[in-house]
């Protein structure tokens, strides 16, 4: 797995992304693309039970936690997270 490293990230861009278009487009734009198509994916699905609009919320933050690390100068990993409990979904 590569590192993905965006120094010149914002943030809030991201995490605005995932939000407000099914909870993975701003992974897309931080360079995790399957981590991004999985999160669609599950929000997509999910929404047919009727509990998918909660996934947006939850990689909101995670992709804002990540686009802080990324904005720092560090970098992350194609699958990394920032939430910790997210590591049983996307590992």
């Amino acid at each position: 797995m590569g590192q993905i490293t965006k120094p010149d990230i914002n943030p809030i861009i991201p995490a605005v992304l995932n939000w407000f278009l099914l909870g993975g487009v701003g992974y897309l734009m931080i360079g995790q693309q399957k981590k991004g198509i999985i999160s669609i994916a599950a929000t997509l699905i999910l929404s047919c039970v009727g509990i998918g609009f909660l996934i947006p919320f939850i990689t909101a933050y995670d992709a804002y936690l990540l686009g802080q690390k990324l904005q720092s100068g560090a970098s992350i990993g194609e699958m990394e997270n920032g939430l910790e409990f997210l590591n049983a979904i996307f590992k």
